[in-house]
């Protein structure tokens, strides 16, 4: 199971509950240029299994299916490209740092 929790201080009080000390909770923006081939192979490399995951659909999707979606997104990172051929990510990253008592 995968979840995501809106703010540092959610994290915080899970953590909490489970019985940590938390020292540091916080949620920082981290952005980060790239190449649109860079970008499509970070999308593949996580965000692409929750997009094109069999359990998350109720037909069975195909290759087609699959080939198609991976070709509309690799485009729209194309376009999404500056002058210089770079593509702006923004990633919000968790910096927890928790002592279990």
């Amino acid at each position: 199971m995968v979840f995501f929790l809106e703010t540092s201080n959610e994290y915080r009080e899970l953590f909490e509950k489970c019985g940590f000390k938390v020292v540091l909770s916080k949620i920082e923006k981290v952005m980060t240029k790239h190449t649109h081939e860079e970008v499509f192979n970070i999308f593949s490399s996580g965000a692409a299994a929750g997009y094109l995951n069999q359990d998350f659909y109720d037909i069975k999707i195909s290759g087609d299916y699959i080939n198609a979606f991976k070709k509309i997104v690799k485009e729209s990172f194309i376009q999404q490209a500056d002058e210089r051929g770079k593509v702006e990510l923004m990633f919000n990253r968790l910096f927890l740092v928790a002592i279990k008592e």
